[in-house]
């Protein structure tokens, strides 16, 4: 019976498979030395605000008096951002008996959420126009608790307010 090998088939074969390890070799070599570096600079952009209110201090508020109270946010960040506000009186029944003149031509109704709106993009270092200038009281009133509270969002990469807060 005839062997099926030639002989110096395995030589040729291990030759082979040295000639393969080397070559992977300097491939893999080559990978892991191959360096390219490139400097990406980044900075980070602030998003920064804070409520202006003018509200002077009152030992009563008589029905039929109309009052100053300037609610409006400074963008103090260096990013353009949307705006929201949440403004409710603390006490149902006082809220009952207050007429707040609600700007609703630069800001939207209250939401569902509770909060007001502003519509437009607020640039760094500018100021949105009032929430409401003036509380109107309309039975005598001895004092009243209002919380106003703000929210800013980045506005870039969002089409409008609600969308920006919704993250959509």
């Amino acid at each position: 019976m005839k062997s099926k090998y030639q002989p110096g088939t395995a030589s040729i074969a291990v030759a082979l498979m040295a000639v393969i390890l080397l070559i992977s070799a300097d491939v893999a070599a080559a990978l892991l030395i191959a360096r390219h570096s490139l400097d990406n600079d980044f900075t980070v952009g602030e998003n920064i605000s804070s409520i202006e209110e003018k509200f002077d201090e009152y030992d009563a508020f008589k029905a039929g008096e109309t009052y100053e109270k300037n609610v409006a946010v400074r963008n103090e960040g260096s990013v353009d951002c949307y705006v929201r506000v949440f403004a409710e009186v603390e006490d149902p029944i006082v809220s009952e008996s207050l007429k707040i003149d609600f700007n609703d031509r630069e800001w939207t109704e209250k939401q569902n959420d509770g909060y007001y709106y502003y519509r437009k993009v607020l640039r760094s270092g500018e100021v949105t126009e009032p929430l409401f200038t003036q509380i109107t009281a309309a039975k005598d009133i001895d004092s009243f608790r209002m919380i106003c509270y703000s929210e800013t969002v980045q506005s870039e990469g969002s089409s409008d307010v609600i969308s920006a807060f919704s993250g959509r």
